[in-house]
């Protein structure tokens, strides 16, 4: 049989095969229809929805401000303000002693005019646990915080235990340089919730000051500055250096480091340290060229620094100097901090505190508002 034969005989089965199917009916139930109808109208309703809900918000707002003052008229109390001074490691004993020996006349007539009585502590009786407790009301099993520093379970080195501070989770490789991608991780650790907070959700404006384990702060109606256990610039919580000439100085310091120091004439030169360079692959501390001026005839140094120069004799503090160190091409890390010297001759001994973050140029949260101006006293 030829091809032409061969698929004539094929076409003719076929179409003999289809002449001899019988009709088959099929049922489209009346919902399918429907379904597609009301899914098209919930997405279309739902749509109509949010927008009305966007351009009713402010009125809606306004409505329940109206409400909740109508409901709950605010009443004027009795005490216009209310301040509250805290003094870290303050014996209850002592001060009595004090009292009554005349040395505390302030707090005499405090005594006097309100009440005196000793309070019991937190336990553990220290700092972080005891004025995480005052602020919030309840004790360390619930704030969280049981001492300054708690252990990393993965390494068992000590961290700080109010606050987390890492770098970004990302970053990107360019060259010698590592670009975050992303935020550092500042996170606090104190769980509940203070005193102030509350407060503000009544419509109470506080002023929080310097209070221990506020870092970083958390927003609420008010101010705060972060105190006791904020970390310094170096993510420390406060390293001071210790610059000298003398010979056989233990670098070693508690709580610091002890910088050798070499005299070439009347001048020396060194650095002072800032924060670890996260910029780049090879890390390191970052570093701002520091000179030193000798006037023995008239007891004193001079001290150049971050394009800044001033005198300082024995005995004596410097201002607060605003110090800047370059991490990249365009990045610059700002940072603030006193000198102090102890003595010039004959071996130089001269102290600089801790680099603290500088407030009006945080690398990170510090204080809330962060447009809050600080003014430092020399």
């Amino acid at each position: 049989m030829s091809w032409k034969n061969c698929r004539l005989f094929v076409l003719t089965i076929l179409f003999i095969s289809l002449a001899c199917i019988s009709p088959v009916e099929a049922y489209i139930g009346p919902g399918a229809g429907f379904a597609f109808l009301s899914s098209f109208l919930i997405l279309a309703l739902s749509f109509l929805l949010a927008i009305f809900s966007l351009l009713a918000w402010p009125f809606r707002l306004l409505a329940k401000t109206l409400v909740r003052r109508k409901s709950q008229p605010r009443r004027k109390g009795n005490i216009d303000r209310v301040i509250i001074l805290g003094l870290d490691g303050l014996d209850p004993g002592l001060t009595e002693q004090f009292m009554a020996e005349g040395k505390l006349p302030h707090f005499q007539r405090l005594k006097e005019v309100g009440t005196f009585a000793p309070l019991a502590t937190s336990y553990p009786p220290i700092s972080p646990a005891a004025w995480s407790s005052f602020m919030t009301g309840v004790d360390s099993s619930r704030h969280n915080i049981f001492d300054f520093f708690t252990r990393d379970p993965r390494t068992y080195l000590p961290v700080l235990s109010s606050a987390e501070i890492g770098p970004a989770s990302r970053t990107l490789s360019l060259g010698k340089y590592r670009i975050p991608l992303g935020k550092p991780k500042v996170k606090l650790l104190r769980k509940s919730k203070p005193f102030w907070i509350i407060l503000g959700e009544h419509d109470i404006f506080s002023s929080i000051i310097r209070v221990p384990i506020t870092f970083p702060p958390e927003k609420f109606k008010g101010v705060l500055l972060s105190g006791m256990c904020a970390p310094d610039l170096r993510g420390t919580q406060g390293t001071f250096s210790h610059y000298t000439t003398s010979k056989g100085v233990d670098v070693n310091k508690e709580g610091g480091v002890c910088i050798p120091l070499v005299r070439e004439g009347h001048r020396i030169h060194t650095h002072l340290h800032g924060p670890e360079n996260t910029l780049h692959k090879n890390g390191g501390a970052l570093k701002i060229p520091l000179e030193i001026l000798m006037d023995e005839k008239k007891n004193r140094i001079q001290i150049r620094v971050s394009g800044q120069q001033f005198s300082l004799e024995p005995r004596t503090y410097s201002p607060w100097i605003r110090v800047s160190f370059r991490a990249g091409l365009i990045s610059k890390v700002h940072g603030i901090c006193r000198f102090y010297l102890n003595d010039a001759t004959p071996e130089l001994d001269l102290y600089a505190t801790p680099v603290q973050i500088d407030p009006d140029d945080p690398p990170f949260p510090f204080l809330i508002p962060s447009s809050t101006r600080c003014t430092w006293p020399n």
